[in-house]
């Protein structure tokens, strides 16, 4: 039997060569990861090689985005404290030469509907809170009684375009 790497869940945050982010979708099946302006990358993936779509706080270049790992590619991390003293902060070793797309990171506007002093940052802590996930991110948002579930799937919709930089994940994964 292959010896399996560790497996990540979405919501877990992790290191990469590029820096911290959070697990934002965990597929076992054949997908398309947006690249460029227009162009899809063919991700293939499968339940004993997953994939794992990554929301980066940032990038070399400075641009915050989201790109496609494998776990052998992923080291558990965690978040700075707000003094700045969190587990694992750096970015992992890796014998490979990192993800398996280019990192995306387009224009999207998904801060502007959110809470005041809300950035980035915030964005990848909730998700990594609620488990990485669009429907329990919904269910937070319905059961605190903040939102109707129409505007909770709208912020929550939000909220997952800013982790992932890009509004092509929709009806992919």
């Amino acid at each position: 039997m292959p010896q399996i790497d560790s497996r990540y869940e979405e919501g877990d945050v992790v290191a990469t060569d590029r820096g911290r982010g959070v697990v934002a979708a965990v597929l076992a099946e054949d997908f398309e990861f947006p690249q460029g302006d227009d162009d899809l990358a063919e991700v293939s993936a499968s339940d004993d090689q997953p994939a794992y779509v990554v929301g980066l706080t940032s990038t070399d270049s400075g641009d915050a985005g989201s790109a496609v790992y494998r776990a052998s590619d992923l080291e558990a991390s965690s978040f700075p404290d707000d003094d700045g003293d969190g587990e694992g902060g750096g970015p992992a070793e890796t014998d490979s030469d990192g993800s398996i797309t280019d990192v995306v990171s387009e224009s999207v506007d998904a801060l502007d509907g959110l809470p005041e002093g809300w950035d980035r940052q915030s964005v990848l802590q909730y998700w990594s809170s609620i488990g990485g996930s669009w429907e329990e991110c919904v269910d937070d948002l319905t059961d605190d009684e903040e939102f109707d579930e129409e505007r909770a799937r709208e912020q929550c919709s939000a909220m997952k375009d800013e982790v992932l930089r890009t509004t092509r994940w929709r009806n992919r994964f």
